[in-house]
């Protein structure tokens, strides 16, 4: 994306709002997972709590920081501190060998989180009026439908039907497309606490 690097503050802020609306956008991806384990595998709630309460705060401190521009410490140290708890939650999010319902709930979770991710992308370009390219509008479309998709095979599995082989040959492929950026995820999350302390003269 082109930020006009003129405005020193308007570019610092950019920077750790980004950071900001992808933990929140991770977050989002751990939600979405801990609720499918919830509805298709009876797991507990416990890690969906966690999550839950970390993913709220973290949309009200993007909330904030789109009225404020700027990031109070305490602000900081908290989404640090969640950008923490991702980070050990992430590190065996892509398992050896899942079955079915584990690669389900690893599509449907990345599909939200991406799409929480381009959605913020195209508000950080209405808010700090930059041109992002047209790939992120685009894409919304993309994420719609096959968020859509994915609530409709949860569905299914939660109440016991079969689904279509189609439909699990569908999972699969874009499984293994995730299961090879497992560095990129990591690589991101580390990204997370640079773009929070980011300043331009520092």
């Amino acid at each position: 994306m082109n930020i006009n690097i003129g405005d020193p503050q308007k570019y610092e802020a950019s920077i750790q709002y980004n950071g900001i609306i992808l933990l929140a956008s991770y977050l989002q991806r751990l939600y979405v997972y801990e609720t499918i384990q919830v509805k298709i595998n009876n797991a507990t709630d416990e890690k969906l709590k966690k999550v839950k309460g970390m993913f709220e705060h973290s949309e009200m401190m993007v909330k904030i920081f789109e009225e404020t521009k700027s990031l109070m410490d305490g602000q900081r140290d908290k989404l640090k501190s969640f950008a923490g708890e991702v980070s050990l939650l992430m590190q065996d999010y892509i398992k050896d060998e899942p079955d079915f319902n584990e690669r389900l709930a690893i599509v449907g979770s990345t599909l939200y989180g991406e799409q929480m991710m381009n959605f913020g992308v195209i508000k950080l370009g209405h808010i700090f009026k930059q041109n992002v390219g047209k790939d992120f509008p685009t894409r919304a479309k993309f994420y719609e439908e096959r968020t859509k998709a994915v609530d409709l095979m949860v569905h299914l599995v939660a109440q016991g039907d079969t689904i279509e082989e189609g439909m699990q040959d569908l999972i699969d492929k874009w499984y293994v497309g995730i299961a090879a950026q497992k560095g990129g995820i990591l690589s991101d999350i580390r990204k997370i606490n640079e773009m929070l302390d980011y300043k331009l003269n520092q």
